[in-house]
């Protein structure tokens, strides 16, 4: 992994540049307060929590949340040094299926999963 080129990408990321649906704006609306833990262990690998490069969406349930079964992010470098972890009943892992980033240079995504967070939209 390389922190510094993950921190000069996700630095990089304009909020205009993300996803403008409904789902994507309530899970960067909700997320960094809703698990805090989380968002202090991705940003220790250089990553804003803030801008997902992926969310996979359940509908809202009756009580007003939102279940994510997925979200992805891109890590710059190689995955030596990862491992995965689990932080407030997330998992964090390498993903295995994803969109194409169209990134050049080594880099890998990383789900966190399942995410459940307020219906705030």
């Amino acid at each position: 992994m390389d922190v510094e080129k993950t921190k000069a990408f996700y630095g990089r990321i304009k909020f205009t540049d993300l996803c403008g649906c409904v789902y994507c704006q309530n899970y960067i609306s909700e997320i960094k307060t809703s698990y805090p833990a989380l968002a202090g262990y991705l940003d220790h690998l250089g990553i804003d929590i803030e801008k997902p490069f992926e969310t996979m969406p359940l509908e809202p349930d009756e009580a007003g949340y939102i279940e994510y079964i997925c979200s992805q992010y891109i890590v710059c470098g190689s995955t030596d040094g990862f491992e995965k972890t689990v932080i407030d009943s997330v998992n964090v892992d390498i993903s295995e299926c994803h969109p194409s980033t169209n990134m050049e240079g080594v880099h890998f995504v990383i789900d966190i999963y399942p995410v459940r967070l307020k219906w705030g939209i």
